[in-house]
């Protein structure tokens, strides 16, 4: 008696759970993924070929800009569809945005495009920082409204 009980309350905290870890995904979230023990957003970013930004901006009503709010467990959103770039190159100590553009043969024009949070001059970089390196552009940077 006591195992059926047991598992009843079980499944009921998987419910729970299921249905709690999936609030808050953004319309349109064209992939995600669960945060597993000992993530952090550079290594989701870099296992899930999603860079830092975008998914921090996906994700700004869940992830603090630290990025130290993630738990074992949540589902967070990797890309909206059609705005989804999973073409990504990781930073190493000594790569400089034009280099991270030459491998990839796209203009710096584009890399810079794709990856807002990067200054022109492309010294706020660091590495472990995963940029999107897509020939095509997918951060819009403009308000509607």
């Amino acid at each position: 008696m006591h195992a059926s009980f047991f598992t009843a309350r079980l499944v009921v905290l998987a419910a729970i759970a299921s249905v709690v870890s999936g609030q808050g995904l953004p319309a349109g979230c064209d992939r995600n993924v669960t945060v597993q023990s000992g993530d952090t957003c550079d290594a989701i970013s870099a296992r899930d070929n999603v860079s830092t930004y975008q998914l921090a901006t996906v994700n700004s009503g869940i992830i603090d800009p630290g990025c130290d709010n993630l738990f074992i467990g949540e589902v967070i959103c990797l890309g909206i569809s059609g705005q989804d770039c999973n073409v990504t190159h990781v930073i190493q100590s000594g790569d400089t945005c034009q280099s991270v553009a030459n491998a990839a043969s796209i203009p710096i024009n584009t890399l810079l495009a794709n990856n807002p949070n990067v200054n022109t001059n492309c010294t706020n970089v660091y590495p472990g920082e995963v940029l999107c390196t897509a020939s095509q552009i997918y951060v819009n940077t403009t308000q509607s409204g």
